[in-house]
């Protein structure tokens, strides 16, 4: 599992002040991505136990849960953190670039976290018309898809972060 961000050495002097500006965002999305990932083990455990393992109340808590979540970390990550990167770096091409990346893949997630709601709603309440193939299949999918993107996330933010480090006050 991804443990979180790597953040830069320790800075001295005004930059070392400077540098706390950045903690809160940073702090807040290294929460968030803990708790993305957490999600991800999961979705992962609810595929493993198909077909004949599948415990329906978890199920139905998950299809109650997902979407809002990820809605929940998705808007905290565009307004706490991509307007940080935004008013440090909005002028940096490749800065903006990643942002609008990050929040195409915010998109694209929530659209199959509304989808596999409703296959999990449906595993909650036994309907054994789902395809534990295909079930399997949309899981692996969303967990897959969201761990690739927290990973490129912090990808991002410490490219940033360095850059932040390295640029003269």
């Amino acid at each position: 599992m991804i443990a979180g961000i790597n953040w830069p050495p320790p800075l001295e002097g005004a930059r070392a002040a400077a540098n706390e500006a950045y903690a809160e965002p940073l702090a807040w999305l290294a929460s968030a991505h803990k708790e993305q990932l957490a999600l991800c083990d999961s979705m992962e455990a609810i595929a493993d136990s198909l077909p004949g393992e599948i415990d329906r109340e978890i199920c139905a808590y998950a299809a109650r849960m997902l979407a809002p979540m990820l809605r929940h970390f998705h808007a905290g990550e565009e307004r706490i953190v991509f307007d940080w990167v935004e008013q440090r770096f909005g002028d940096d091409p490749s800065a903006r670039a990643s942002l609008e990346r990050l929040k195409f893949e915010h998109c694209e997630d929530e659209c199959f976290a509304e989808e596999l709601t409703e296959m999990l709603d449906r595993l909650g309440t036994a309907d054994h018309t789902v395809n534990p193939e295909t079930a399997g299949y949309m899981l692996r999918g969303f967990f897959t898809g969201l761990r690739r993107h927290v990973s490129f996330e912090q990808e991002c933010l410490r490219g940033i972060v360095a850059r932040q480090a390295h640029e003269p006050n």
